[in-house]
């Protein structure tokens, strides 16, 4: 779980925090699979027009663990309901999770990686890729740098994150 917590401020405040880094669209977006919006479910799994969906390369906190109702109301200020979004599965991913769950990248209609910008907030890990025995996805890179600036500058409700 997350140690580390304090006071968990409530939603509205947490629809609010800090300054959001520069986030410049994704070539990668492109080829991906349009979809619509139709819920977030929590920090990293929304319901789409084509169904369920877990976002590749990152964790979040779980309901009732610190850090949740940031990570949730982050993804909820991305993105809307009715919003059109690109799913995309990069070569030699799985599909489908044990759950059933479709397994993408997601992309808002700017174009912008939503776990990237769960993991520069501090309210995601990157996890679920080649460091974890799943195969590599192309953002992984990215991913691990933006979990480690955010840690060092201490970002996130919660302080460091144990899984």
């Amino acid at each position: 779980g997350l140690t580390g917590c304090g006071v968990v401020s409530d939603l509205a405040e947490s629809a609010g925090i800090g300054a959001p880094p520069a986030a410049s669209p994704s070539p990668a977006a492109a080829p991906g699979e349009p979809a619509t919006l139709v819920r977030v479910i929590d920090g990293d799994t929304i319901a789409t027009d084509v169904g369920k969906v877990r976002i590749i390369g990152i964790d979040t906190p779980e309901r009732d663990e610190c850090g949740y109702e940031e990570a949730s109301a982050l993804l909820a200020d991305l993105m809307a309901p009715g919003d059109e979004i690109t799913l995309l599965l990069p070569p030699g991913q799985n599909a489908e999770d044990r759950y059933g769950r479709l397994l993408r990248h997601v992309f808002t209609d700017e174009g912008v990686d939503v776990a990237l910008r769960q993991l520069q907030e501090g309210l995601a890990i990157a996890r679920y890729d080649s460091t974890d025995g799943y195969p590599e996805h192309p953002y992984e890179r990215e991913y691990h740098a933006a979990e480690s600036d955010a840690a060092e500058s201490s970002l996130g409700p919660c302080g460091q994150t144990e899984r």
